[in-house]
C-alpha cells in the first residue's frame, strides 16, 4: 500500500485513527480554541501556525489548506 495514493485506517475498540475531513469541525475546534492544549500542539515546521483558532471560520480555512495539501 502507498500511504501517498492512500492513507490507511487503524481502529480498535479503543480508538479510530484516519485522515481528518470537514464533518471533523466541531470536535477539533473544540481543541484548538483551547488556550490550555496549545503548548502540547506540535507545530514543528507549520509555517508559523500555532494551530490556535478563536473562531470556526479560522480553524476550517485551516482545514481547508491542509485536504488541499493531501
Amino acid at each position: 500500500m502507498n500511504i501517498y495514493e492512500k492513507c490507511p485506517t487503524f481502529e480498535n475498540d479503543k480508538y479510530l485513527l484516519r485522515l481528518f475531513n470537514q464533518n471533523d469541525l466541531e470536535d477539533l475546534f473544540k481543541i484548538y480554541s483551547n488556550k490550555d492544549v496549545l503548548p502540547f500542539l506540535n507545530s514543528d515546521n507549520c509555517d508559523g501556525d500555532n494551530f490556535y483558532y478563536s473562531t470556526k471560520e479560522k480553524n476550517a480555512k485551516c482545514l481547508r489548506l491542509l485536504e488541499d495539501v493531501i
